[in-house]
């Protein structure tokens, strides 16, 4: 078949024309005998067809066993899952709530109001539903005074399922959500007959008939669980009641903070010491604690193909590279960097681990707000957000004892940006403007370099906007400026910004394009953006539109042929 067909020519069209030209010298036939309108024609075109369709499958099924070339989800949480990664499911939001007594009058039995482990509130101010996972049966509340109890709660409900164990070896059972629903990361419990059984990352770590099991993410959706084979962790008889209890959470759409004002309503009913059912709604108010914070989404895919080959088989945290791997899992962070001292004189802290760790603003921002707007808080983590991380790396059972973690605060380094345009005749300047804001915005906000902010990166963003036809872009740096306010160091090189102009990231450094300080000139800059005055992005027209004719047309189409857009 080969001898016909050339690998480089594989469309329909070079197919036919090669096997026609193939049988016509085979055979010594005329050209009508093999006509598409003939019989040998329309067979032979069904046959090329049918082997078009095998070629597809051949490269596709190549292509889909390659981590760097698959397409499809189900392809590369499959090969991740053999190299050994664990993709991350979305993560609950969780956080505290205080509740206290509200001092209306019931009738009930006792001053006791009791609320149940797992009760469910629902959230009025996003709507989602909120659980009360508490480390006991039930919490109390006394009603005699002003008294108050704080609970935690996670975002979701708690469901399970319920499977028969077969007695065999290496068993396995994979649990599905409901549909748009996502199982949380972290809490899945497996129990067998009623008896809680312990988690492991790998079956060899399971003990010998050890009561443990493995939790995986499914390829396709919800989690996988597979038990031992009795060397290996503990066989469940057959007969035995394996139920799996998980969370089901939104994820991102989770979190809330205290500045939101939530409001909260409870969805189950609460008891009296005597078992009385209770409207907890009547008699409790119910406030914000702790921020309801680190709900995450689902790994992407795009960072499952990253993370995969450089999945340590070892699920150990003992050095930078693999803090760095078990933190992107979370799906939390913009900015990931861990690094340690050993290269210095200081041997106290040879064994920390330092991280420097950036939230990813537009899991925090409001949607009516811009990377130019949102507050400055929410680039940096809360104490709550810290302890949150540490709890995390504990948690996980893959730190080694002697490691000290530390999450560095970021150095802030300002910057205002100045924006010259030349536009072209007949468009809205005003539209411009807003459109540079939004296109720069949108850069700063998916911006992951840790090295430097090239301003062709942005000259090239506000190009591609209609109307612009050139476009300087450059940077003011509040601490250069301040360093060049002293006489003697006016000549001397800048500080923040090289010889092109880009912007050059410290390690530690958080470089942030705002306003609210004063340059070498005494000229201040306000913290946000205003027309006409200076501000966080100074954007200027020059007095000269450039005229649009015929020649100029052509020329911005042949420019966009050269570019490839």
């Amino acid at each position: 078949m080969l001898e016909i067909f050339k690998l480089t020519r594989i469309t329909f069209d070079q197919l036919y024309a090669d096997a026609k030209a193939f049988l016509q010298s085979k055979y010594q036939q005329a050209d009508q005998v093999f006509s598409p309108a003939s019989a040998y024609g329309q067979l032979l075109q069904i046959m090329l067809d049918v082997a078009r369709l095998v070629f597809y499958y051949i490269e596709d099924s190549i292509n889909e066993l390659n981590i760097y070339t698959a397409q499809r989800p189900n392809s590369i949480r499959g090969i991740a899952r053999v190299a050994g990664h664990n993709p991350t499911r979305s993560i609950a939001a969780s956080g505290t709530l205080v509740l206290s007594y509200n001092g209306a009058k019931i009738d009930m039995y006792g001053n006791t109001a009791v609320i149940p482990n797992f009760t469910t509130l629902s959230c009025l101010t996003n709507g989602l539903t909120y659980t009360a996972v508490l480390d006991q049966e039930a919490v109390t509340l006394d009603l005699s005074g002003k008294n108050n109890i704080e609970i935690s709660v996670m975002q979701g409900v708690i469901e399970a399922q319920s499977y028969t164990g077969t007695g065999d070896s290496l068993q396995s059972y994979t649990t599905t959500p409901r549909k748009n629903f996502n199982i949380d990361n972290n809490y899945v419990k497996i129990y067998v007959n009623n008896e809680e059984w312990q988690k492991y990352d790998s079956l060899y770590d399971i003990p010998y008939n050890g009561k443990g099991c493995v939790i995986k993410t499914g390829i396709d959706s919800g989690v996988d669980v597979y038990f031992g084979n009795e060397y290996f962790g503990k066989i469940p008889e057959t007969g035995a009641i394996i139920r799996i209890e998980y969370l089901t959470t939104s994820g991102n759409a989770g979190n809330i903070i205290i500045d939101d004002a939530p409001t909260f309503k409870f969805l189950a009913s609460g008891y009296d010491i005597a078992g009385d059912e209770l409207d907890l709604n009547k008699i409790i108010d119910i406030k914000m604690g702790m921020p309801i914070t680190f709900g995450t989404d689902a790994e992407p895919i795009l960072l499952t193909k990253l993370l995969a080959p450089k999945t340590s088989r070892a699920y150990v945290l003992a050095n930078t590279d693999s803090y760095v791997y078990f933190l992107q899992k979370f799906n939390f962070f913009s900015v990931i960097d861990a690094f340690n001292t050993l290269g210095d004189e200081n041997l106290t802290d040879d064994n920390v681990v330092y991280m420097f760790l950036i939230p990813d603003i537009n899991k925090r921002k409001n949607s009516a707000d811009n990377y130019f707007t949102a507050p400055v808080e929410l680039f940096t983590l809360t104490e709550t957000e810290r302890t949150k991380i540490y709890e995390l790396i504990e948690k996980s059972g893959q730190k080694i004892m002697t490691v000290v973690n530390k999450i560095v605060d970021p150095i802030i380094s300002r910057y205002v940006m100045f924006v010259n345009i030349t536009a072209y005749d007949g468009y809205n300047k005003d539209v411009i403007r807003q459109q540079v804001i939004s296109k720069c915005s949108d850069y700063f906000l998916v911006n992951r370099r840790r090295d430097r902010i090239p301003k062709s990166d942005l000259i090239a963003v506000i190009e591609s906007i209609e109307g612009v036809d050139s476009v300087n872009v450059y940077f003011k740096s509040e601490k250069n400026e301040q360093y060049k306010k002293v006489p003697a160091n006016a000549k001397k090189p800048d500080i923040g910004l090289d010889s092109f102009g880009d912007i050059i990231m410290g390690r530690g450094e958080l470089v942030i394009v705002r306003g609210g300080w004063t340059d070498r000139q005494n000229v201040y800059y306000s913290d946000g953006i205003e027309s006409g005055k200076p501000s966080t992005v100074n954007i200027t027209f020059t007095k000269k539109d450039t005229p649009r004719n015929l020649n100029m047309e052509l020329h911005r189409i042949e420019v966009k042929n050269i570019r490839g857009n």
